[in-house]
């Protein structure tokens, strides 16, 4: 398993990667010829349809923590009946997705009216009936995918992320050429998404033997399951309200064209989310496993503070660089008429970085049970997010729309989180912050001076892009490598290197 996650973590981080050259690449060529408005109309309908995920109801979590606590207690048969019993509850969903998404696609001229035209509206429709069949197979295939996560099988999982960056593009840009235009992003998605289902249920079957039970189903586990999941869910309609609502906003008080800018920036900002996330997902049966066996908070600590320097480290010197030559490659890879996009990925990023070198801690409280109180801040946040960002979007724009966004990250994430993981879960943060927050040093002596040397000297052609990237990194590598690095990554380095 230490394998699986070592190998796992280097082919996410390959993945992200591959995925983001990819969208580097791709992104330019959809705005150019599917068109700035098009494109804002599938971000914008792409937003309205991700709040169908939350039908799950955070019932994937429940089922890592179910499964390793059955697997601990080697209570095999009561493993095959939470599979059959996930199955059931995953094709309901489904069909209750497919269901709401028809009510949507029937009123989607009620929705978005105010701000599209007759043939955007016709157009929007397309879309979302497309979207709703591919939300209602992606539930289906959730239940194996979570299989795969809990038998900590990341080399398979990574492994056919990694064709699923590459295989999207192909399909997609000469659907685009023989003029099916934005349609062709929707059908290449649920083509894509059929054949993992098809691929994952392969994999879970005969590679890992996955069975099911469906005779004499436990119900009443239902109540369980439903009690540790229902406040992962209200976690989930606090991302869905950051990630996706100023979308809708943007689409319902300013257009498309607006929408089209943001969606750049979130795109940006989707790729420091992955370095992190690729990262503390290979932890996450682990996590639960230390959990079960009734490890202290000392060793959960360690744990925390591992992986967060990781992640710290990593974002630190991506948003860096961002910071230094970002503004160059916003301009030549989305057009200057999206410009802005590089300011909101920076005020949108840097107080992000407080949860994202954390979400170990996010595991740790949802394998000890003690998720409520980080919900229920949560909602408390999104509501205060929802009245921030459509005074914001009406009156300042797209950056009025991202400062519901901050506020939220900076007061429940920074300030709520932190107390709570001290004072009542026993975690030792302020020795977490007292290794993590070294990570700064690099960050400021390699950030700030290039750019002030932006004052006289502009970043603006290829040959400057790469001069300036490259001093960046040399100075912040030199100095992570001399003065940070601890010897626990020394080891992962030099053995990574010997790989």
């Amino acid at each position: 398993m230490m394998s699986q996650r070592k190998v796992g973590a280097a082919l996410s981080y390959l993945n992200i990667i591959a995925k983001n050259l990819v969208t580097f690449l791709y992104t330019p060529f959809l705005l150019r010829f599917v068109g700035q408005a098009n494109y804002g109309l599938f971000q914008m309908t792409n937003s309205v349809m991700v709040s169908l995920s939350l039908l799950s109801m955070g019932f994937s979590s429940a089922y890592v923590k179910f499964y390793i606590t059955y697997k601990v207690e080697e209570n095999y048969k009561q493993l095959r009946k939470l599979n059959a019993l996930y199955l059931i509850l995953f094709g309901c969903i489904s069909v209750i997705a497919l269901i709401i998404g028809t009510i949507l696609v029937l009123n989607t001229g009620a929705i978005f009216g105010r701000s599209l035209t007759a043939s955007e509206i016709q157009l929007t429709k397309y879309l979302m009936a497309i979207m709703v069949l591919d939300v209602a197979i992606t539930f289906i295939s959730s239940v194996f995918d979570s299989n795969i996560t809990v038998n900590e099988q990341f080399i398979f999982q990574q492994s056919r992320q990694l064709m699923q960056t590459f295989l999207v593009p192909m399909i997609c840009i000469p659907l685009v050429f023989m003029g099916v235009g934005v349609l062709s992003i929707e059908i290449t998605q649920i083509s894509v998404t059929t054949l993992f289902l098809i691929l994952n249920i392969n994999y879970c079957i005969r590679k890992l033997n996955m069975h099911f039970d469906f005779t004499n189903i436990d119900f009443s586990l239902l109540k369980d399951l439903g009690i540790f999941s229902f406040f992962i869910f209200l976690n989930q309609i606090v991302d869905l309200v950051n990630n996706n609502v100023p979308n809708f906003i943007l689409g319902m008080f300013q257009g498309a064209k607006m929408v089209a800018t943001f969606a750049i920036a979130v795109q940006v900002k989707n790729m420091f989310f992955m370095l992190s996330t690729s990262l503390s997902n290979v932890f996450v049966p682990r996590v639960n496993k230390l959990v079960n066996l009734e490890k202290g908070t000392d060793v959960l600590t360690d744990l925390m503070i591992k992986v967060g320097r990781i992640q710290m480290a990593l974002l630190f010197f991506v948003l860096g660089g961002f910071i230094v030559v970002g503004k160059f490659f916003v301009q030549l890879w989305a057009g200057n008429e999206n410009i802005e996009a590089y300011y909101l990925v920076i005020i949108m990023v840097l107080p992000s970085i407080i949860p994202l070198c954390q979400n170990v801690g996010i595991e740790i409280q949802r394998a000890m049970n003690k998720h409520i109180f980080r919900s229920i801040v949560y909602v408390i946040f999104a509501v205060v997010n929802i009245v921030i960002t459509i005074v914001g979007s009406i009156y300042f724009g797209l950056i009025g729309a991202s400062m519901g966004y901050v506020v939220t990250i900076l007061c429940a994430n920074g300030i709520s989180m932190n107390w709570y993981y001290s004072k009542k879960m026993g975690l030792e943060i302020k020795r977490y912050w007292g290794e993590t927050s070294k990570m700064l040093v690099p960050f400021v002596i390699s950030t700030i001076p290039l750019i002030l040397i932006q004052n006289n000297v502009s970043v603006n052609s290829i040959s400057r892009f790469i001069v300036f990237g490259l001093i960046y990194s040399c100075i912040y590598i030199a100095i992570y490598l001399k003065f940070i690095m601890n010897d626990a990554e020394k080891r992962i380095l030099m053995g990574f290197i010997k790989r």
